[in-house]
């Protein structure tokens, strides 16, 4: 190659920048590398090139870096990787970061999307390739802010020239209206020239325009924001067809399926349902790419990986961050801790859910039968008078603050029968009448319960515990009349004229009152208050119906929940089950596995399926092993007495049974060395283990051992009895040690409607070596002042191998709970008698195989709602329009 001008070079820097965003281009056009090098080097210096090719690749590896999302990856993907990050030329990213930011998105979480997003589009194929064929997932959190998410991936696809975006927007018309909306006012305002709309908010896809010739102008974005529904998508697939073959296979195309494991899924037993099959034609065509968004995976996750034409997310599942200030389950709820270093945490959620009494619940659902319904009339429960009350008292809080909130919602999700909604807004607005009345004539004794309501309920969960000022009964007092003159009862369900909606520029304060309509993908803004007695029978349904679930920034101290103790508890389990899913995509990342070689393991649960039946078809059954756990016993029938005396009884046959006289240990607790498996096998057999305990089953942990013991391992324990001493220990018991043994303080958390207690938490980290000869200096240097599980298992096991070992806790049956402002409030054991708990600490297996199988439960004699909307009517209305 001839010298180039001395002023080429001497632009230095900016050349070599310049060059690495051609040979981007170039590369987002199909071509390699290696390619654009050679083409480039016709007229670029040799040594701009080098610096080029590694800026570029610096670029393209800062993207793979980015760890903020977890990703699982094919590795075909992962030798391909081609996205550098937005260029400084791109057009539609930066008009939509600019959007973004002035809609008071901070600049952390500015970043955070922004690397996300990045992240994302990486993991598509150049849209210059000739075939793109990508199908991937993005796991996000309910109500977290997808929608941003999966919009600035289309901005920047539409940069690197992606040319045909199609949302595939849930069941309803209202969520598909949402978010065409969304996209129009964010994505597509500041750049109409250069979208070219096939839907718009009033408009779902009606095959207008010429397909030929908008599907080859390279100039144009084409955006269509379409309903699941067979309709619409057939005459999406019709007007794809009339383009040719020849036109479509040269336009990239990127499909987002919203809610993606509502509706997308295969659930015919025979051929495909309609849906599937036709979102499948248009996944046919040679250049599509496929991103899933969903917050409830569990449905995705279990289709079936070797049908090459179905959705199974087989080059990429991409876990998003929680973002800051997100109310989400587990911080509402709390949930099971999944490592050692959760159990001494104690994180029971947010004290913010009230209770539906039973019968309450009953008096506020509507019949089952249809004839019934068209006489019943609902009855407004106490409850639901309070939670009224507190949704007016909570919007008067926020009005009272100087950024006092545009819109304020409250949620009453009772069935998902329509005409039960209709039947539901009379009675509700006849309590807001007489509230208005009462308030307006300063009638005392109204004024005075109001005002003890908010008293009471800021003391349960303090402003300043949230980060926020207090608002005195004063300032909520003067608000009241103006939000009883502003609030207003809607019914939102695909009959009703009155839809929501919060395009009013003075705000929308509204009780509203829905089932499905609400219960997927629409924001319900400023939501404080959520009236709930609606049950599903699966995991993705009931999360879904989670509208509470969200930002509350500003109003933190706020949101109030009124529930039965049942759906407490479920959301309890299932916070649970999608943060241990969460964390097998992190863990399967690190070991560098893609989602072709490892599955998303998904817990059951007793009482409800992971998702439908014909969703799950595909499903297998799972396995756990026990190598390197330790477990616990959480769950006790306290108030059976011939249950807690048999385990009482038990662990005197076990202490007779060893024979040997215990070895006192520094901690005062009580060991016994080289017991073997054979007396730990009668113990495990002989101990009552809860029966709905998960993993902790007498017969799943003696099956375990057993395994292992064929195998020539794990056939010598030791036991611990562990014995309260010293500062906060209490009373004592006597198990056959020639001695009284202190009892341990476990209190259990609140859950009425269960006749057992859950402690939550038995064991302590250090607890793993609980029989090593440790005093409290040589226990610190070994953890260095913070217990690590793993570091205090390896120690342990240099020390005595494989030998297991059993922990026996007493504990007090009037153990007193320890309050944590702001937390769920634990209450007194209260148990007939004593408690036996057990802590088993298994080291590394070395059996071959020494898995557990289990399988799920059986539902089929659960009278509960699944999640069925009635898409007969709606695709007959959609047909028509």
């Amino acid at each position: 190659m001839g010298t180039e001008p001395s002023n080429v070079l001497s632009s230095g820097d900016e050349f070599v920048d310049e060059t690495a965003d051609t040979i981007a281009m170039m590369v987002a056009g199909g071509a390699s590398v290696d390619g654009a090098i050679r083409r480039l080097s016709r007229y670029t210096p040799d040594e701009v090139l080098a610096n080029a090719r590694e800026l570029y690749e610096k670029r393209t590896q800062r993207v793979r870096s980015f760890d903020d999302a977890r990703v699982l990856l094919n590795r075909e993907r992962e030798t391909g990787t081609w996205y550098p990050g937005p260029r400084p030329d791109d057009r539609f990213w930066p008009a939509l970061e600019k959007r973004l930011r002035s809609s008071g998105l901070l600049d952390e979480s500015m970043n955070s999307l922004n690397r996300t997003s990045d992240r994302v589009v990486s993991l598509l194929r150049p849209p210059g390739t000739t075939e793109i064929n990508v199908r991937g997932l993005v796991l996000g959190y309910v109500q977290s802010g997808k929608t941003t998410n999966f919009m600035s991936v289309i901005a920047k696809a539409a940069d690197v020239g992606y040319r045909f975006v199609i949302v595939l927007s849930g069941l309803t018309e209202n969520l598909r209206a949402q978010t065409q909306g969304r996209l129009q006012s964010m994505l597509v305002e500041d750049l109409e020239a250069h979208w070219h709309l096939l839907t718009y908010p009033g408009s779902d896809f009606t095959a207008k325009g010429n397909a030929r010739n908008l599907l080859s102008n390279p100039d144009h974005r084409l955006l269509a924001v379409v309903k699941k529904n067979p309709h619409r998508l057939r005459r999406l697939v019709s007007w794809l067809r009339k383009a040719g073959e020849e036109v479509v296979a040269g336009c990239p195309i990127l499909v987002i399926d919203d809610e993606a494991d509502q509706a997308s899924i295969n659930v015919s037993l025979k051929d495909r349902s309609s849906i599937n099959g036709l979102i499948a034609q248009i996944l046919r065509q040679p250049k599509t790419a496929y991103v899933a968004y969903t917050a409830t995976p569990f449905a995705n996750l279990l289709i079936d990986p070797a049908k090459d034409d179905d959705l199974y997310p087989r080059d990429f599942v991409v876990d998003l961050p929680r973002p800051d200030g997100y109310f989400g389950p587990e911080k509402l709820f709390g949930r099971d801790p999944l490592t050692t270093d959760e159990e001494d945490a104690f994180d029971e959620g947010l004290d913010i859910i009230r209770q539906i009494p039973g019968d309450e619940a009953d008096a506020i659902r509507p019949p089952r039968a249809k004839d019934e319904l068209d006489f019943w009339e609902p009855e407004i429960t106490p409850s639901l008078v309070e939670a009224l009350q507190w949704f007016l008292l909570a919007t008067a809080a926020r009005r009272a603050r100087p950024d006092g909130g545009l819109h304020n919602s409250m949620l009453i999700h009772t069935s998902m029968n329509t005409r039960a909604h209709f039947a539901t807004k009379e009675p509700v607005e006849k309590v807001l009448d007489q509230l208005r009345k009462a308030v307006a004539n300063s009638r005392t004794a109204v004024l005075d319960s109001l005002r003890g309501q908010w008293e009471e309920e800021s003391a349960k969960l303090p402003s300043a515990s949230q980060g926020l000022g207090p608002v005195v009964w004063g300032e909520i007092e003067k608000c009241l009349p103006a939000v009883l003159g502003d609030v207003r009862v809607i019914v939102d369900n695909y009959l009703s004229k009155d839809r929501l909606s919060y395009d009013s520029a003075g705000g929308v304060t509204a009780v509203v009152i829905g089932g499905n309509t609400l219960s997927r993908g629409l924001t319900l803004e400023g939501l404080t208050c959520s009236y709930f007695v609606r049950a599903a029978s699966a995991y993705d349904t009931q999360l879904q119906m989670g509208r509470w679930f969200g930002y509350r920034r500003g109003y933190s101290d706020l949101p109030r929940i009124w529930m039965t103790d049942e759906l407490k508890e479920w959301f309890f389990a299932l916070a649970t089950v999608e943060e241990e899913i969460r964390r097998d995509i992190r863990r399967y990342e690190v070991e560098g596995l893609s989602p072709l070689e490892v599955p998303v393991r998904i817990r059951t649960h007793p009482a409800m399926a992971i998702t439908s039946a014909a969703k799950m078809r595909d499903s297998v059954d799972a396995e756990i092993s026990f190598s390197r756990r330790r477990e616990q016993t959480i769950l006790f029938n306290h108030r059976d007495q011939d249950w807690l005396l048999h385990n009482q009884d038990a662990t005197r046959r076990l202490v007779h049974q060893i024979g040997a006289n215990p070895v006192p240990m520094p901690s005062g607790h009580l060991l016994f060395r080289g017991v073997p498996s054979a007396i730990i096998d009668v113990f495990l057999s002989d101990y009552r283990f809860h029966e709905d305990a998960f993993r902790m089953k007498g017969g799943l942990l003696r099956e375990y051992i057993a395994g292992e013991n064929r195998q020539g391992f794990l056939r010598t324990w030791n036991v611990v009895v562990m014995n309260r001493t010293g500062a906060g220990s209490g009373g004592t018991i006597g198990l056959g040690l020639g001695q009284p043994v202190g009892l341990f303080q476990r209190s259990r958390l609140q859950m009425p409607s269960i006749p057992h207690a859950n402690i939550k938490a038995l064991i302590s980290t250090t607890d793993r070596v609980a029989d090593l000869q440790l005093d409290s200096r040589e226990l610190g240097e070994l953890h260095g002042g913070r217990p690590d599980d793993d570091k205090l298992r390896v120690h342990r096991e240099d020390v005595l191998g494989d030998v297991g070992l059993l922990c026996v806790y007493p504990i007090d049956k009037d153990s007193e709970p320890r309050r944590r402002e702001g937390s769920s409030p634990r209450v007194r054991l209260d148990a007939v008698e004593h408690v036996i708990g057990l802590g088993v600490f298994f080291p590394k297996a070395g059996g071959v195989r020494s898995e557990i199988a289990y399988k799920s439960a059986d539902l089929s004699n659960r009278q509960l709602e699944t999640e069925i909307i009635d898409l007969d009517a709606i695709d007959e209305l959609d047909a028509q329009s």
